[in-house]
């Protein structure tokens, strides 16, 4: 298997970063020979920045940095930019999803695809009815608008291919909307991308403001089909 490296954004995750990244450690020092995990914080106000630096200097494996923006996608570009290998796979910090989507995502990576979504609709989810509906009506209105068959557009359990996200890196902006606008992009350039199924269990609460979160992501996917209905063919618009 080829070297790879794990992404994950956070914000304020002082309770929980230590021992998740040293389950995450230990679950993949079992599996795998090479890989790296980094950790971008992005505008944390506790203790994160300070256990990240502890982390790193404990764990080789481990890298991290902290930018003063407020913006998971502050974070994912410049863990993009940092990257030492070509295949990324995306988590978040809780590890809500089953590990085994690593596993299964890099043998798709290496089979070829571009990228690889890990959807909780399609496999298995305890989430409040809330958050369910709130992601079905943002799905179904991706489908009606970009003609996108695909379940999940939340920024974790994902994998991508670096030289695919470098191609694009101006698309990701501060928030959360570069998965959409990835997925959205390679599907239209005619790229090879898969959605498998994956457990999740997730009951804490949203780190993000859920009435800006939700402007912010129609808003972005009405200027995604609006960019792609004038200029569908070029590879930039």
């Amino acid at each position: 298997m080829r070297p790879f490296s794990i992404i994950i954004p956070v914000y304020n995750e002082q309770d929980i970063m230590v021992q998740n990244t040293e389950s995450l450690i230990a679950h993949l020092k079992g599996l795998y020979e090479s890989f790296e995990i980094i950790i971008g914080s992005n505008g944390s106000r506790d203790y994160t920045p300070l256990l990240g630096e502890r982390l790193a200097g404990q764990y080789p494996m481990v890298r991290f940095f902290h930018v003063a923006q407020r913006g998971v996608g502050h974070a994912f570009r410049q863990g993009v930019r940092l990257a030492r290998h070509d295949f990324i796979v995306s988590l978040d910090m809780d590890l809500s999803v089953e590990l085994g989507f690593i596993e299964r995502a890099l043998k798709l990576l290496d089979e070829g695809h571009e990228i690889v979504v890990g959807s909780k609709r399609m496999g298995h989810q305890r989430r409040s009815p809330f958050r369910l509906m709130g992601s079905g009506l943002f799905i179904l209105c991706a489908r009606f608008l970009l003609d996108l068959a695909f379940e999940d557009y939340s920024i974790g359990a994902k994998a991508y291919r670096r030289s695919v996200l470098l191609g694009h890196l101006d698309r990701i902006n501060h928030g959360t909307s570069y998965v959409i606008d990835m997925i959205a992009l390679v599907h239209r350039d005619g790229g090879r991308i898969i959605e498998i199924p994956v457990w999740c269990e997730d009951f804490r609460a949203s780190k993000f403001n859920i009435v800006h979160e939700g402007v912010y992501r129609y808003a972005h996917l009405l200027r995604l089909w609006w960019g792609l209905r004038r200029c569908p063919f070029p590879r930039y618009f």
